[in-house]
C-alpha cells in the first residue's frame, strides 16, 4: 500500500551567511512531487535552536541532510543523537551507524572481522604506531575521521609520511590512517533499504578522463571531487565491461558493510579494483551520502529505471516503516489514495 502524505522537515546545515545547498531544494521538490509537505529547517551551531526548530515544525518525519554541525563534520553524529533523544523519527543512519562509519580505523577492523577485503593499513595516534600487515609505498594518508577527502594525500617515502601525520595531528586534531595505494579502477555503489533486505544499485565509476597526467596518481582527492568538470577531466560514468563475477563480489561486500556498520535507508560504498589482481578492495563506507540529483547513488538508481524523485520516496518509505508511520487509506473503489512512487527493482 502507498505511504500516506507526510509533513517532512528537511533538516540541513547552513552557516549564517551561506546560501542553502542545492540538494535541499532538490529533495524538497522530490518530496512535494510524491505528495508530501516539505518544510525547510536550517541549523547552524545552536543545539537549542535545533531542538526548537524541529519542535515548531511539528513534522511527522525529519529528512536528515546534516553532514556537519557548527562547521565540524565530526558532529554529524551528534545531530542524529539529538533527534534520537527527542524521539523524533528521521531518515538515514542513526548514531550507531554514523559513529562506526565515521571512524575509518574502526570501520576497517570491523570489515576485516567480516571477511571484507580492504587495503593494508597503519595508524598513527601521535603516541604509537600500529601496522596491519607489511605496507609498501606509496601510501594514501588521511585523518581517521575525515570527510570529503580533507587532509588526504599520497606519500611515497617515510619523510613525506611523517610530515603528513604531523600535519593531520596539528590541523585536524586527529590520528592518521595510512593505506596502501591500490592501482586500478575506482567504483562506487549505492545501497538502499533496510538491513533485512538491502538493495545494491548498479556500479558507477570515476573515469579520470583523457587529460589526466599519466605521472599523476589516480586518486579522488578534493581537486577531483570538487573541481569544475571540463572536457577530458574526471567524471562519473556507468561502466559496461564489469564481469558478473566481479559485480557479485562487490555487491556482497557492500551488503556486508551496510549490515556490519548498522547503516539504514541509503549509503554509498567506495571500492578500488586492483589492475593487477582484479580484486575489489573496499575503501570507504559513507552513510547518508550527499544526495544531489546527479550523485553516484542517483546515477545507479536511474540505471534501473528509478528516478531521483522515486529514490527520495524510497528512502522516506523505508524510514516511515521503521518508525511505524503507516500507509495511506484506500478509496471506496479500492484504488490507492494517490500514486505511489516506484521502488527500485
Amino acid at each position: 500500500m502507498p505511504l500516506k502524505s507526510l509533513r517532512i522537515a528537511v533538516l540541513h546545515y547552513q552557516a549564517k551567511d551561506d546560501p542553502p545547498d542545492p540538494v535541499v531544494k532538490q529533495v524538497s521538490e522530490a518530496l512535494r512531487a510524491a505528495g508530501h509537505e516539505p518544510l525547510d529547517v536550517r541549523v547552524d551551531e545552536s543545539v537549542s535552536d535545533l531542538v526548537r526548530s524541529i519542535t515548531r515544525a511539528r513534522a511527522d518525519l525529519v529528512f536528515n541532510l546534516c553532514e556537519t554541525f557548527a562547521e565540524d563534520y565530526r558532529l554529524e553524529v551528534n545531530v542524529a543523537a539529538v533527534l534520537e533523544l527527542a524521539r523524533v523519527p528521521f531518515t538515514g543512519s542513526g548514531t550507531a551507524g554514523l559513529l562506526l562509519a565515521q571512524d575509518k580505523v574502526l570501520t576497517k577492523q570491523l570489515l576485516q572481522f567480516h571477511g571484507v577485503l580492504t587495503p593494508r593499513f597503519a595508524t598513527f595516534d601521535g603516541i604509537s604506531f600500529q601496522a596491519n600487515g607489511d605496507l609498501s609505498f606509496p601510501l594514501v594518508v588521511k585523518p581517521a575521521r575525515s570527510d570529503a577527502s580533507l587532509g588526504l594525500g599520497v606519500e611515497k617515502d617515510m619523510e613525506g609520511l611523517a610530515r603528513r601525520v604531523k600535519k593531520i595531528r596539528e590541523e585536524y586534531d586527529d590520528e592518521a590512517l595510512a593505506e596502501e595505494f591500490i592501482e586500478g579502477r575506482e567504483l562506487y555503489v549505492g545501497v538502499v533499504g533496510d538491513a533485512a533486505k538491502p538493495e545494491v544499485l548498479p556500479v558507477v565509476e570515476l573515469d579520470f578522463g583523457s587529460r589526466w597526467n599519466r605521472k599523476r596518481m589516480k586518486i579522488a582527492n578534493r581537486e577531483v571531487k570538487f573541481g569544475p568538470e571540463t572536457p577530458g577531466s574526471p567524471h562519473l560514468v556507468l561502466p559496461t565491461d564489469l564481469s558478473d563475477e566481479l559485480q557479485g563480489r562487490i555487491s556482497r561486500a557492500a551488503i556486508t558493510a551496510f549490515r556490519a556498520l548498522k547503516l539504514r535507508d541509503y549509503a554509498r560504498i567506495d571500492f578500488r579494483v586492483s589492475s593487477r589482481t582484479n580484486e575489489p578492495y573496499l575503501l570507504e563506507v559513507n552513510p547518508n551520502p550527499y544526495l544531489e540529483a546527479q550523485c553516484e547513488v542517483a546515477m545507479g538508481a536511474k540505471k534501473v529505471g528509478v528516478s531521483y524523485e522515486a529514490l527520495v520516496q524510497r528512502i522516506v518509505e523505508t524510514a516511515a516503516r521503521r518508525h511505524g508511520l503507516g500507509v495511506a487509506s484506500r478509496t471506496t473503489h479500492g484504488a490507492p489514495a494517490r500514486d505511489a512512487a516506484p521502488a527500485p527493482h
